[in-house]
């Protein structure tokens, strides 16, 4: 990995670094520190920071509770060491030429959506644990294996 190149970090891995009560906690902290020491510019899309609030305050999670306020204020936390690559009218142009590329439909269609707003800004590594969801994407994308 070269210094200053980015991965996005896809919505289930901050889940597992955020919440204690998981199988993969500690790896998915450990994935997290090992990209950021070796230079690498971790980012989000605004679709991933909605995710990540939708599961952390929809219920029961890992056994652990979040009030909207807790989760508000471990946004705050992770925003501090992550860039968000907002969504713009050049993503939605990037999305609709996935979307004739790829054979992508339904709730597929949101991984599409992460995957326009990486190419728009140039990124091309992704952080998932989902690898079969981005699968189609290969030629495009490099899944970041676990350190």
């Amino acid at each position: 990995m070269v210094l200053g190149e980015y991965c996005l970090i896809d919505t289930n891995v901050l889940i597992y670094s955020t919440v204690s009560g998981n199988p993969w906690h500690q790896e998915a902290r450990n994935w997290l520190s090992s990209l950021s020491k070796a230079g690498v510019m971790l980012c989000v899309t605004p679709q991933v920071l909605r995710e990540y609030l939708v599961v952390l305050t929809r219920g029961t999670i890992f056994e652990t509770q979040f009030t909207t306020a807790q989760v508000i204020t471990v946004v705050d936390t992770l925003l501090k060491s992550l860039e968000v690559l907002d969504e713009t009218a050049e993503v939605a142009a990037k999305l609709r030429e996935l979307l004739e590329r790829y054979p992508v439909r339904g709730k597929r269609i949101h991984d599409a959506n992460i995957v326009a707003t990486m190419l728009t800004y140039g990124v091309t590594r992704l952080a998932t644990y989902n690898c079969d969801d981005f699968s189609v994407f290969r030629d495009l994308l490099t899944l970041e294996p676990l350190p």
